[in-house]
């Protein structure tokens, strides 16, 4: 006889389980970790909880939530500093297709008749 699955995790135990992960990958160092994750707090819990995770993961490891905001203060200076780019030139229109051009689409074209017919709705 198999198993049978575990059953699910309650809101409050895959609450405690997210921010369990959030306070690893800030210990690792691992930003994009930190990212996605915060990524998924606020799409689960709603941007007003950010603020309250924020300060609880500041008051368990300070050392680990001060790297995080310089990390964040570096990651967004460089994009303000970066000039901007040229333009990308202009691409050529590409050809149209003649019939002089492929013999193919011309001997099908061929078999279209010169003049569409409506039918009237019955």
């Amino acid at each position: 006889m198999t198993p049978r699955p575990a059953p699910p995790l309650s809101p409050q135990a895959r609450r405690q389980a997210h921010q369990a992960a959030l306070r690893e990958a800030l210990g690792r160092r691992d930003a994009a970790g930190v990212e996605r994750l915060l990524g998924q707090w606020v799409h689960r819990q709603g941007h007003p909880a950010l603020q309250a995770l924020l300060q609880e993961l500041g008051q368990a490891d300070p050392e680990a939530m001060a790297w995080w905001q310089g990390h964040q203060q570096g990651a967004a200076a460089p994009a303000a500093t970066v000039p901007e780019s040229r333009p990308a030139p202009p691409q050529p229109k590409p050809a149209p297709i003649t019939p002089q051009a492929n013999p193919e689409l011309a001997r099908l074209r061929s078999w279209l008749p010169d003049r569409v017919e409506r039918r009237r709705a019955a």
